[in-house]
């Protein structure tokens, strides 16, 4: 495994269904939903942030040894 303990993650950012004009985002490790946002964003570029902020996050509890 690698430095983020095997796992592929991608982002997915896309225009809101049930709010126009808003976006949600979405993360995935090999295609199996991992995190997705609960509110929409105000533009794209905001609901990606908030998903690489995640990302990292994510990122940083798989660096984490694990805890009996």
């Amino acid at each position: 495994m690698g430095a983020n303990g095997g796992h592929l993650y991608t982002v997915e950012v896309r225009p809101s269904r049930h709010d126009p004009g808003r976006f949600t985002w979405a993360i995935r490790d090999r295609g199996k939903l991992v995190r997705g946002s609960y509110r929409p964003h105000a533009s794209e570029r905001a609901a990606r942030a908030v998903a690489l902020a995640e990302v990292e996050r994510l990122i940083g509890h798989d660096d984490r040894p694990d805890m009996p």
